[in-house]
C-alpha cells in the first residue's frame, strides 16, 4: 500500500501537499495504463487462437459425410432386422 507520508519531496509550505497527491496520481495512472495495455494483449491472443482453432470447412464436409454413410448403414441395418422379425427370425426388435 502506498503511504503518502512517505513521499517527501517537498515541504508543507512550498506546495507539497500538491506534490505529494500529483505523484500518487500519476502511479495509479501508470497501473491503469499497465492494465490497459494488459487486457490489449489478452485480446490479442485470444482471437489468435479463435482463428486457430477455427475448424477447416474441408474437414466439416468430409466428418458430415462420413456420418451420412453410419446413419445410411444403421437404417439399412435396421430395415434387414425389421424383415428378418417378419420372417419368424428369432432376432425381434
Amino acid at each position: 500500500m502506498v503511504n503518502p507520508e512517505s513521499f517527501v519531496f517537498f515541504e508543507e509550505d512550498e506546495g507539497g501537499q500538491a506534490a505529494k497527491i500529483d505523484v500518487i496520481g500519476s502511479i495509479i495512472t501508470i497501473i491503469g495504463e499497465s492494465i490497459s495495455t494488459y487486457a490489449a494483449v489478452l485480446a490479442i491472443e485470444e482471437e489468435k487462437n479463435r482463428k486457430n482453432n477455427t475448424p477447416n470447412n474441408d474437414v466439416l464436409v468430409s466428418e458430415l459425410k462420413e456420418m451420412k454413410e453410419q446413419i445410411q448403414y444403421l437404417t439399412n441395418e435396421i430395415q434387414s432386422l425389421k424383415k428378418n422379425q417378419n420372417r419368424g427370425s428369432p432376432w425381434r426388435l
